[in-house]
């Protein structure tokens, strides 16, 4: 029985109605079902229950078929393939969903406005602009949506709803996911801590200000910049940024400590400590780790032109940019334009022949850590980068993504002169040259 003394499930019968066409109702929220057991999984709504845990990440599901859909996240498995393109989805609907877009089907039009939809659900919400309807109402202050996600973001909005609560700053928020939306900001900033009690801030200036009301006067001042400081310690640390008395022996870049020395000098050597616990994907900074392992937890945002998921929202936004074919970073050389600025930067060594990633082994140098990555396992041998359809290893992702499209026939790169199309970006331009003579 539920909190309210109904029972969990009540069979809505007539007292003669034959067994097949008994229906259960939902106590809570009164849907109705065909089958008892569909009513106990729509129960683990109302419930919150989530006993189907993925063993990767130890995320749980209501159901045993999301927690498997959501396992392909992690083994990249794309078992649904569109059977105009090729192109290969984790998701069924996904992969329905793209194939209408080859054939611009929208059978569902607007008769207001005649815009037109791929699902009558789509048709419905859309409705709701032109008749005003809101028939998600919170509860609290009787404001209406016409979204139901909008009204769930509204409904923990009120002061009460405020169930997760930063251990750092204390400040309390709405959801897990907004939670760790929040940590990552203080990931991303230094978080600094109070040397006479236990009060931390990722705000710099906040915790001077707070120190400060630990003496009544500043006692320690720096000689270079006037600066002053409660402690001796602080004062100390404070002048190191002046004396920079770490010089990188490769670059002769200056550091006023070891420790930055040592984490910039592994751009040289192309060395990645931290590995994410999670997809394995390596990092030179034990924080920028932290970050990224922290994105397998959050809702993925999809991308509504090939709904491709994406971890976070800013990474999405860089991704759009292949469809929109935004460029927004120029190169200040030649002008050429593209759509990340460390793609431009990468670029930009082509003019000045810079080539700061250097193989300890042969002493070959490269453009880009990724390329030193790559060449290094030339001498180890290793292939971290496998087909799962076919288990052929390469030293690169670069290279198993054009592999994989023997497998797709997708052919990305087109001749914009007479329009024949590669599979590989080195075919088009062995391809163009013949245009030329």
């Amino acid at each position: 029985r539920t909190k309210l003394g109904t029972p969990l499930i009540k069979a809505i019968v007539e007292e003669n109605t034959p067994f097949q066409f008994r229906t259960f109702a939902c106590s809570v929220c009164h849907k109705k079902f065909n089958q008892k057991a569909n009513l106990l999984v729509h129960f683990r709504v109302h419930t919150g229950e989530r006993p189907f845990k993925c063993t990767i990440c130890h995320k749980g599901f209501s159901t045993k078929g999301h927690m498997q859909r959501h396992k392909r996240i992690h083994t990249n498995e794309r078992p649904f393939v569109c059977v105009v393109c090729h192109k290969r989805f984790n998701r069924k609907d996904h992969v329905l969903s793209h194939m209408k877009s080859h054939s611009k089907e929208l059978p569902y039009p607007c008769q207001i406005c005649y815009k037109r939809y791929q699902s009558n659900r789509d048709l419905e919400v859309h409705h709701r602009s032109h008749s005003g309807e809101r028939p998600f109402v919170c509860s609290v202050c009787h404001k209406g949506f016409s979204h139901k996600g909008n009204f769930k973001v509204h409904f923990m909005s009120h002061n009460e709803m405020h169930p997760y609560q930063c251990n750092i700053c204390k400040k309390k928020l709405t959801s897990k996911q907004n939670l760790m939306l929040h940590y990552l900001n203080h990931l991303k900033n230094n978080v600094y801590s109070c040397s006479f009690c236990s009060y931390s801030t990722s705000v710099k200036q906040q915790i001077e200000v707070h120190k400060a009301s630990h003496s009544s006067q500043f006692d320690f001042t720096c000689f270079i910049c006037h600066k002053k400081f409660v402690s001796k310690t602080e004062h100390d640390s404070h002048f190191k940024i002046h004396v920079k008395e770490y010089n990188c022996s490769v670059c002769n870049k200056s550091f006023n400590h070891k420790g930055n020395l040592k984490v910039h000098f592994r751009i040289h050597t192309g060395e990645r400590p931290f590995q994410c616990p999670v997809c394995g994907k390596r990092f030179v900074r034990k924080q920028d780790m932290q970050i990224h392992s922290w994105t397998h937890q959050l809702k993925p945002s999809r991308c509504p032109v090939c709904h491709k998921s994406f971890n976070r929202k800013d990474n999405l936004k860089v991704h759009m940019r292949i469809h929109s074919g935004e460029r927004p970073f120029p190169c200040t050389i030649c002008n050429k334009t593209f759509s990340k600025r460390g793609n431009m930067r990468k670029h930009e060594r082509i003019h000045t022949k810079e080539r700061p990633y250097k193989c300890h082994i042969c002493n070959k140098t490269f453009y880009s850590s990724s390329n030193l990555s790559a060449h290094k396992r030339t001498h180890t041998k290793e292939k971290p980068f496998s087909c799962y359809q076919c288990g052929k290893a390469f030293y690169s992702s670069s290279n198993l993504s054009a592999h994989k499209r023997t497998h797709t026939k997708e052919k990305p790169f087109s001749c914009n002169h007479c329009g024949k199309k590669f599979a590989q970006n080195s075919h088009l331009k062995a391809h163009f040259l013949k245009h030329l003579q």
